[in-house]
């Protein structure tokens, strides 16, 4: 890993991720694609690597996930610049997703100042650090945070996903937590559709599983669907 704190190399991490059961990982080192061509060897039909970039902007942290091999996304600005729409339409042109990343994170330059409503997810649970620096995000900010989003937002047809990554930098971190994601294939592009419309949950660990049912009336949709309410009589 080339990102500030990184410890582990792509083949140590990829043989982590195996050995947590996960489907795919994505890469996003600090404001470089300098690894990107070392995982194409890594990669297989068992690990899908999604490529990507941790974007560390002057106020606050964003991740570029599905851009194409040695992408880098500009990353010199803050919110008072008034470009990061630019940016992150960018990586959507490309097929990519844009995702806010750990918005509470205690130091400097690591809360987020930008609009949640610019992204297409949000991280709200990230992995604790075992390291000497004590910079562990506030999840349950996040969460809340995430949540007035949600009740304000569903109303009106339009919801934030959010999603869980560890942000692995050290040895033990990988896959607490991890994005589950409903896809019909392994692919990135099946991946970042998934997450893209809600149909992900965040787990702690590949021996948690989830399961929903839902009823409105005499309908039951499934996990993929979106259930109306009847209209209300005048």
């Amino acid at each position: 890993m080339l990102s500030h704190g990184g410890e582990l190399t792509p083949g140590q991490l990829a043989a982590a991720a195996r050995a947590a059961g996960l489907d795919f990982i994505a890469i996003t080192d600090h404001n470089t694609a300098g690894t990107h061509g070392d995982w194409e060897e890594l990669a297989g039909d068992d690990l899908l690597v999604i490529l990507g970039q941790e974007v560390v902007t002057a106020t606050g942290h964003w991740l570029a996930l599905g851009t194409g091999p040695g992408q880098v996304t500009e990353w010199r600005y803050g919110v008072r610049h008034g470009v990061i729409g630019r940016h992150a339409g960018r990586v959507r042109a490309a097929g990519g997703l844009c995702v806010a990343a750990h918005p509470h994170a205690p130091y400097p330059g690591g809360a987020f100042m930008y609009p949640f409503d610019g992204f297409d997810a949000v991280e709200v649970w990230n992995g604790l650090w075992s390291s000497d620096p004590p910079w562990n995000a506030d999840n349950s900010a996040a969460v809340a945070e995430w949540g007035r989003s949600l009740a304000a937002g569903i109303g009106a047809g339009r919801w934030l996903p959010a999603i869980g990554s560890s942000d692995t930098h050290l040895d033990g971190q990988i896959a607490i937590p991890h994005t589950v994601v409903r896809a019909g294939q392994l692919s990135t592009a099946a991946i970042l559709a998934g997450i893209r419309a809600g149909r992900s949950w965040i787990a702690g660990s590949a021996a948690i599983t989830l399961s929903l049912q839902a009823r409105a009336g005499e309908r039951s949709p499934g996990s993929a669907s979106t259930c109306r309410p009847a209209a209300r009589p005048p």
